[in-house]
């Protein structure tokens, strides 16, 4: 999976009726305007979406309940407390709105978007606006998804760089299939019930991968 998405040089205007289009009739429980009418649990939250977000503080270990769970071709940390709550064959969602929720959904989100559901996932998972707009169009046009997972190594560790009630940064640390590490950072916001990945203003997912080393990041352990 390549950590930057491909960008297409194509005119915002087509490229918003193209995302438009391509996105038309995938929606659910955290699209846009709610359009099912279920967002009427605590706080906004869809109705079977529950979870404890009392604790605010940057987490410095992995949360006691992580589960390894395999999500398109990589292994993925989950927590039966901190999301996702709900894993259904388009989506998996319902993150704690707490640091450790913003992480998982750092980790999960963008996965999902290299696998078949994809325009699914855009359509309810991500931050709408142009960036989106931009991934959506250029992941269409792209030749295919690449099998090759493991280009990104696994999952080693995270840190949480920055966190409020409505958004979040989140930095991953992989593996480097060729020795080694690499990080690179996630964006996460609160909207219409639950965090979803805020892509860059040219449609990446992740920003630049650098080589790291795994001090100030919180290990996994996995």
């Amino acid at each position: 999976m390549s950590l930057v998405s491909t960008i297409y040089d194509t005119p915002s205007t087509d490229i918003a009726d193209d995302s438009r289009k391509m996105l038309a009739g995938h929606v659910g429980p955290l699209s846009p305007g709610d359009p099912q009418h279920v967002r009427s649990g605590p706080g906004g939250r869809p109705q079977n979406c529950r979870t404890d977000d009392r604790d605010s503080t940057p987490p410095t270990a992995a949360p006691p309940d992580v589960r390894w769970q395999k999500l398109v071709a990589l292994m993925v940390p989950t927590s039966p407390s901190a999301g996702p709550l709900h894993t259904d064959s388009a989506m998996w969602w319902c993150f704690a709105r707490t640091p450790t929720g913003a992480a998982l959904a750092a980790h999960i989100i963008p996965v999902q978007l290299s696998g078949p559901a994809w325009r699914t996932v855009a359509a309810q998972q991500m931050v709408p606006g142009e960036p989106r707009d931009r991934f959506v169009t250029s992941k269409a046009r792209a030749k295919g998804t690449s099998s090759s997972q493991n280009a990104m190594g696994r999952f080693a560790g995270f840190s949480v760089d920055s966190y409020s009630h409505d958004s979040a940064t989140v930095r991953l640390l992989v593996t480097n299939p060729m020795g080694g590490y690499r990080s690179t950072s996630v964006s996460v916001r609160w909207r219409d019930g639950d965090w979803k990945v805020a892509a860059a203003d040219n449609g990446a997912l992740y920003t630049s991968a650098q080589r790291a080393n795994p001090s100030g990041f919180v290990i996994w352990g996995a």
